[in-house]
């Protein structure tokens, strides 16, 4: 009898991670389905937890540490805007600092991006619209902006023939990443 319980028990461990239990599966986005699914790339290459209550526990670690970064983001790309405000008006004094925290806004926002991609599936996902659906569609608003920045910010010192219109386009990128990130904040809060 003893050992019937044993087999069971790890019978049971060895195909924990078959039965995902997830609620609104086909409602999933489909980059999680493809990370998290029952058939998705972590699961296939063995990285996933062993069960789903493991699973769950990374996702609340993982979302948040991503709250925390963006939050820290969202201060350092504001900040950001301020030096490159008091370089259009005229002190270039801030050009290293500008330069300087780009970086770090860019790795400390980029880090909390993957934290959030990568997280493992929810407990339920649904068809209707809510707050963090919409949080979803502005982080591919705010991803673009942080990707195209930096390389607007380069152009203006090295290789703009236009100089005024280069520091335009890179200023209206950056008031759209900063508008989107803010924005995605303040749904977080929302109870819906």
């Amino acid at each position: 009898m003893k050992k019937m319980f044993i087999y069971l028990f790890l019978l049971n461990l060895l195909f924990a991670q078959q039965e995902l239990k997830i609620e609104g599966y086909d409602h999933m986005p489909l980059h999680t389905k493809l990370l998290w699914g029952k058939s998705g790339l972590l699961r296939k290459l063995n990285l996933a937890p062993v069960n789903r209550k493991d699973e769950l526990k990374l996702r609340v670690r993982m979302l948040q540490t991503h709250q925390k970064l963006a939050l820290a983001s969202l201060g350092l790309v504001a900040y950001q805007s301020n030096l490159g405000n008091k370089m259009l008006d005229g002190d270039y004094s801030y050009y290293e600092d500008h330069k300087k925290f780009s970086r770090i806004a860019w790795v400390t926002y980029m880090t909390s991006a993957s934290l959030s991609y990568f997280a493992p599936p929810a407990l339920k996902y649904e068809k209707k619209i809510s707050s963090m659906k919409i949080h979803r569609l502005l982080s591919y608003v705010h991803f673009t902006g942080m990707m195209t920045t930096p390389i607007l910010g380069v152009n203006i010192a090295k290789k703009s023939s236009d100089y005024d219109k280069a520091v335009r386009l890179h200023q209206n990128v950056a008031l759209v990443t900063l508008g989107s990130l803010t924005i995605s904040a303040l749904l977080t809060v929302l109870p819906y």
